[in-house]
């Protein structure tokens, strides 16, 4: 993929790379290659934890918890991070527009408005005849219109 957009977390927490299309990375400080590259979309979940005996064998350190991005019932990503980060990347991907709520609707008909029936439509034409917007003439017209 061609560069993305940096977003540094800040000293020693490294940064996000969004590459605009819904996927990000993270890279830790003073690393090239990324601990992480997700489909925001994707993310359902965010836990935290102690590094474990594994994780330090791993190269994470005594002072590090793991991050771990859940989505779709699965592990999707983790990552040794320094104490702090784990909030930085969380309240980053949850203000990303691509994150799960974030996503704006489809273009359409507001949410609010019921369909209008046939019924509706009859009534509303009753109601502009009898206000007198409407002539008898102009009211059978507009109703014959709708009931063909």
């Amino acid at each position: 993929m061609a560069g993305g957009q940096s977003h540094g977390l800040g000293f020693g927490s490294g940064s996000i790379i969004d590459y605009g299309d819904g996927i990000i990375e993270y890279r830790q400080t003073g690393k090239l290659l990324p601990a992480f590259k997700i489909n925001i979309a994707d993310v359902t979940g965010f836990s935290v934890r102690k590094a474990t005996r594994q994780d330090k064998k791993n190269g994470a350190s005594a002072f590090q918890q793991v991050l771990i991005l859940q989505g779709g019932g699965t592990e999707l990503a983790s990552c040794a991070i320094n104490h702090g980060t784990a909030e930085k990347i969380e309240a980053w991907i949850r203000a990303h527009p691509s994150f799960r709520g974030n996503v704006p609707q489809h273009a359409g008909a507001p949410r609010d408005t019921a369909p209008t029936t046939l019924a509706d439509e009859l009534v509303k034409l009753a109601q502009l005849r009898d206000a007198g917007a409407l002539s008898p003439d102009e009211f059978a017209q507009a109703k014959a219109k709708l009931l063909n």
